[in-house]
């Protein structure tokens, strides 16, 4: 009897998580979220997505060469469509914007700051681009660059409180260098 019960009971344990887990995988699957940028995905194809998805892993991971490596090979593709007469994609204006998150964590500055000037001519209020541009400004001690940056980073940044509250401290911080 007790045998049975137990199975019983793993019985209907897997019944619960087959009906929970499967609707909550296939939102998964579908959703155009790239990660942490707010880019518009409406235009950008599931390869796409996908992309940009592995490449934001890589820089999760702190693989930032990868990352790079993997920015740089879809903006070279992108660059090859527009000469042919496409216009730019939501999709090469991210991979800039990964460009410049990732040689900011290899501590390239130089080429960290051209990549998210880059980035921000594409795309003006790209919230994740100012903020990487702003923490360069203050690596190069230029606070009120960086305090701009931040600041319009906030003004552009998703509605997430966890975002917004690391931009506020930043603010606070920088703010503080300069008073």
């Amino acid at each position: 009897m007790k045998n049975y019960l137990n199975m019983k009971t793993i019985f209907g344990s897997m019944i619960l998580v087959i009906a929970f887990a499967i609707p909550s995988l296939s939102l998964a699957q579908t959703s155009t979220s790239t990660g942490r940028s707010n880019v518009i995905t409406e235009s950008m194809n599931e390869a796409d997505i996908k992309a940009i998805r592995n490449i934001r892993k890589f820089i999760n991971e702190q693989k930032f060469d990868r990352a790079v490596s993997r920015a740089n090979r879809i903006i070279r593709g992108e660059e090859r469509k527009s000469r042919a007469g496409d216009s730019y994609s939501e999709f090469y204006k991210e991979a800039y914007n990964c460009v410049c998150v990732s040689l900011t964590g290899l501590g390239k500055v130089d080429d960290a700051m051209e990549a998210c000037n880059t980035s921000l001519e594409l795309t003006p209020t790209h919230w994740e681009s100012l903020k990487t541009r702003a923490t360069l400004y203050y690596m190069q001690q230029d606070f009120p660059k960086s305090l701009d940056d931040f600041t319009m980073a906030l003004e552009n940044a998703p509605d997430d409180a966890g975002v917004t509250d690391v931009l506020k401290q930043n603010i606070g911080v920088v703010k503080s260098k300069i008073e």
